[in-house]
This record gives structure tokens, sequence and C-alpha cells, in this order.
């Protein structure tokens, strides 16, 4: 309950800065919303009235989140719940639950076809493409640049996409986040092995964690999730981080020899056993279940769920394992994140400023949720940051002054179709009965085909 007090307490102090800064402002009335300081939440009864001129009836808003994990349903239930009723009283709001991935890819799609876009939703790269083709989001950034909210940015450049348009507003966390394996200390002890520090080690632990009736390591598969988003560019870079590198960026393909190995260590992984039976239909809450109950002694997955995990003193964890010397962890590490990431606005909403200051308060409420838990943001909210957790503090100490920060495949290079197809192909190698080379033979396909580097 004191946690819960004090969050509250965080977010109504931004709330009061930003109605002290939208008071100085004159006639500048416009949404000013973010995962910082300048949250909905600061915006006066007065101004509201002015800038909606709804004779003091509310406007009815929806909002398509993402409902994927534990923090997800934090920040819903600590941060947004109890806080956007006092900020923003004109609006009267129902959140509908979008999943995440292909659910909500899918979700949006479907929607937008049907000309039935919420006003606010979670925008990503994989469906951003035809949002946009059909004026389904909107371009943030005047409005975002009048009130100020891109000015409590410290990289407001970050937000900007490949055509210089702002669509979406987060905290700026995603760049902190990077899939790591987690273990249990316990379970590593009770079998008598050490923590890997190269692919083939990591193959012979699984091989006596399994021996001693362990499951060795679990990460969601099913619509191709683990494979998509960050394990085929894991094999792929600890083999060769510059081949990584240039499939992000377009220079190469699946022909590339250090990319056809990437997929051939997926195979590996599955045929020795190191993932349980299955795992192509297990699904993210499962798996998470899987690690958290110690049916599993490895998690991979992204330090979004080490704030939850480190409540468990048993729980660390370390980079992936090189498999050559091209790669360190200590030089190279894939980043989470894309200028797409984040609370947008239906380009063919009834009321833009309103909806665009609902995008700031939900970016502001993740930016404070992350703030609490000590996890670095870009989105500055005057708070003074929470202490890290030693978990927390030993992420930030290795992963900040890595040189070398690879962006995601999954959010910075793929186009939706091509985003669907990876995902397919991706669970098809976690059953075991796909060969990677058949794997890199259909990926190239539609790599080839590929519209996203046509901007």
């Amino acid at each position: 309950m004191k946690t819960r007090s004090k969050v509250s307490a965080m977010f109504l102090m931004a709330s009061v800065l930003l109605v002290t800064s939208a008071c100085s402002s004159g006639k500048e009335t416009s949404s000013s919303q973010s995962t910082d300081n300048p949250s909905p939440s600061a915006v006066s009864t007065e101004e509201t009235k002015d800038t909606t001129k709804t004779d003091g009836k509310k406007i009815k808003m929806r909002v398509i989140t993402l409902t994927t994990d534990e923090n997800r349903n934090n920040i819903m239930e600590k941060f947004i719940k109890p806080n956007i009723a006092a900020a923003l009283p004109n609006l009267e709001i129902e959140f509908e639950p979008g999943g995440g991935g292909e659910e909500m890819a899918n979700k949006l799609k479907t929607l937008n076809a049907s000309g039935d876009m919420p006003d606010v939703f979670w925008n990503d790269a994989g469906f951003f493409t035809p949002l946009k083709s059909t004026g389904s989001i909107l371009d943030l950034t005047s409005y975002i640049s009048k009130d100020g909210f891109l000015d409590k940015y410290s990289v407001p450049d970050a937000l900007k996409h490949v055509d210089n348009g702002i669509y979406s507003l987060s905290s700026g966390a995603d760049t902190y986040f990077s899939p790591v394996i987690f273990y249990h200390k316990d379970m590593f002890e009770k079998a008598g092995v050490k923590v890997p520090t190269t692919f083939d080690e990591l193959i012979q632990i699984s091989k006596t964690l399994k021996s001693k009736g362990m499951v060795p390591a679990v990460t969601p598969g099913k619509d191709g999730w683990g494979p998509k988003l960050f394990m085929l560019q894991q094999m792929i870079q600890i083999g060769d981080p510059q081949a990584m590198a240039d499939l992000v960026s377009n220079k190469t393909d699946f022909n590339n020899p250090s990319v056809k190995e990437g997929a051939a260590r997926i195979e590996t992984l599955v045929k020795e056993g190191v993932f349980p039976d299955g795992i192509s239909n297990l699904d993210y809450g499962p798996a998470m279940e899987m690690f958290t109950s110690k049916k599993a002694a490895m998690l991979w997955m992204f330090t979004w769920e080490l704030p939850n995990l480190a409540k468990d003193e048993t729980v660390d964890f370390f980079p992936f394992p090189s498999a050559s010397e091209k790669y360190s962890p200590t030089e190279t590490v894939q980043f989470w994140g894309s200028p797409l990431n984040g609370y947008a606005v239906n380009g063919k909403t009834e009321h833009p400023e309103e909806a665009v200051k609902l995008a700031e308060f939900l970016a502001m409420a993740d930016a404070l949720y992350f703030e609490s838990l000590g996890a670095p943001i870009s989105l500055q909210t005057g708070n003074q940051a929470m202490d890290r957790s030693p978990l927390m503090q030993k992420f930030v100490d290795w992963y900040s002054p890595i040189p070398n920060k690879i962006a995601s495949m999954a959010l910075n290079s793929l186009d939706s179709r091509t985003s669907a197809e990876m995902s397919t192909q991706g669970a098809n190698l976690l059953t075991g009965e796909y060969a990677a080379e058949d794997f890199n033979v259909e990926m190239n396909k539609i790599w080839s085909e590929n519209t996203w580097f046509d901007k």
C-alpha cells in the first residue's frame, strides 16, 4: 500500500508541474502527455473546457493497449486507472485489451480495414505501414512541439521515423530492454553446472540439467514470438555481429553464411532438447510460469521482465554466450525499441488534440512506472529515480558501456508481410521437424520482397 501511495503521489506531482506549465503558456492549449513529467493529468479543468467546447459533455474515446505481461498490468492498475479521471476529466475512456505481437497486429489491421480504429493505440512497426497508408495514424510533431512535450525527451530525435515524422510516444525505456538468459542460481548449483561462456557450453549444461530432470530453458514460442523478436538475431549475432548488423540494415540477406549458421543454431538447440517439448505452441504466460515456478532452469527473455524476476533472490542473468571469436558480450548487444513503438493517435479521430493529450498521459504512466523500478528512461518526469535493485544495477552496469548496440530486426527491418512470415517460419523452426536450410530458403524469398527499405 505504501508503494502504491507513493506512486500516486509521484504521478500527481508530475501533473501539478504540468498544470503550472500550461498556465504559463497563455492561450496555447494543446495536448501534453508522455512517459515523463508532462502527463495529461496536468491538464486543468478550465483549459479542457476551452479546448474541447463540449458544453460539459465528456468526450468518449477508445484505447487499445498492450496486455502481454505483468508490467502492463501494473501500469494499468497502479498508474493509469487511479489517475486518469483527475488528469483528463473531460474524457470518458474505454480501454480494450490488445494482447501483443501478432494478436495486436491482426486486431488493428482488422479494425483499420473496417474503419473502426480506436482513438489511441499502441503502435508497432509490424502494422505501421498499412495504418499510415490509410491515414489512420497521426503525425504528432506539431502537437507535442507546441505544448512542449517533445522537450521533455532527453533524445527527441529518437522519436523520429525515417520520414522525420513522430508517430508514437513512449517512455524511452525500450532502448534499455535487451534479451538475456535469466537463470535460477539454486537450480544450477543443484545440477552442478556453471554459467556458460560459449554456445557449446550452453548445449552441454542444458544436457546436464535435463539429465537431472529439469527443463533446461524456456521462452515463448507460439506464433514464432521468440525466434522473430530475438532468438534468430542472437544466434546470428553471437557468431558474427557484423552480419547481424548488415541484415538489420538490408546490406545482406539470408544467403549470408553467418545468417545461415544462426538459423542452424536454433535447430541445434531444439534437437538437443534445450527447450521443452511443444515449445512452438508455448505462449508468453505459460513460458513465464514455467520459469517462475522453477520447472525450467533458464528463461530466454527481454529485460523488461527483470523488475518482476528480481523479486526472487535465486534469479540472476547472463548474456548470450559466444559462438565465435568475432563476438563478445561486452562489445555487442541487441536493443529493443523503435521510433514507432509507443502510444499513437488515430489520424481520423474526431478530437485529435484530446487524443494526443491522452497519448501523452499514457506515455507518462509508462515512464513513471519504469522510473519507480529504477529502470533508465529518456522521458524526463522531474522525479528522483527510485533506488535500483542489485539485479537492475548489474544490468545497467553491463549494458550501458557496450559500444556496439544493434537495433532489433523485428522492429526496424520488416514490413507487415515479412513480419508475419518470419513468425510462421520461426514457429516452424521450433518444431524440430523443419530444417534450418528450408527456413533460410523461405525467408530469403520473402526478404527479397520486403518493402520496409523502400521508404
